[in-house]
């Protein structure tokens, strides 16, 4: 939404349908219908995502800002995670991000116009967190990769850059019911007390929102950035565990 008012034209990816239509419907009245598109998709799944970034050429052309935040979560203690639960947090994240990213190298070498890569990744990425193995490895994972294909992209005008948010609730579909009380559990507060919890861990005392974390993403895909690649910029109020290093 905000590339949107910025003027960008957007197409969403996504694997759900009734949140697809509620963003393309949010969107509309941004741009108009004939500048935004909302096509379903598996970001872990190679077929579906060559699939999507074709109904994208299709609709506009190419692109030239791509954003790759599809995210789930699971924490639990190392020995309580499951092959499966592993491997779904390395599949989204990581994974998910690799196989976006070739899409976007594709056109953009093809073209020779560059291009903004921004993934958005976690705090977790570089603060050890107990209870969320699988969850912030993954999330470190797609750091790095963000950072190798910063070197890689960079000599074709590539840039590659990354935001860590951290503490996000408000908009967010990674904290289900019970993903929530599992938090509030880990943290040792009550479900209703999480959002405060994580105000309070942090320097600033705020509340991390989506429309923070998408002005970071518009600074990085904006001119006002364009020296700026393999950089890790973090939203999080200040987290002395996230601080990058």
């Amino acid at each position: 939404m905000r590339l949107a008012q910025e003027g960008a034209s957007v197409a969403i990816l996504a694997r759900g349908a009734e949140r697809l239509a509620e963003t393309l419907a949010l969107l509309r009245p941004l741009g108009g219908a004939d500048r935004c598109l909302a096509v379903q998709a598996d970001v872990r799944i190679p077929e579906s995502v060559a699939a999507a970034f074709d109904q994208v050429r299709a609709r506009f052309g190419g692109f030239d800002i791509v954003v790759s935040n599809a995210g789930s979560h699971f924490g639990a203690a190392i020995e309580d995670t499951s092959v499966e639960q592993w491997r779904l947090m390395l599949d989204t994240h990581a994974g998910g991000s690799f196989l976006v990213s070739q899409q976007a190298f594709r056109e953009w070498k093809r073209r020779g116009t560059g291009g903004q890569l921004v993934f958005v990744t976690s705090k977790s990425a570089v603060a050890a967190t107990p209870k969320a193995t699988a969850y912030s490895a993954a999330k470190a994972a797609q750091l790095h990769l963000g950072r190798c294909l910063a070197e890689e992209g960079g000599p074709f005008g590539i840039r590659v850059n990354m935001v860590l948010p951290d503490g996000v609730i408000r908009g967010t579909g990674i904290f289900t019911p019970e993903q929530r009380i599992n938090a509030a559990k880990r943290h040792g507060v009550a479900p209703e007390q999480l959002e405060d919890f994580y105000r309070q861990r942090n320097a600033l005392k705020v509340s991390i929102t989506p429309e923070e974390v998408a002005k970071a993403v518009l600074f990085l895909c904006c001119d006002d950035s364009a020296v700026i690649n393999g950089a890790a910029l973090t939203v999080d109020g200040g987290v002395v565990g996230g601080y990058v290093r």
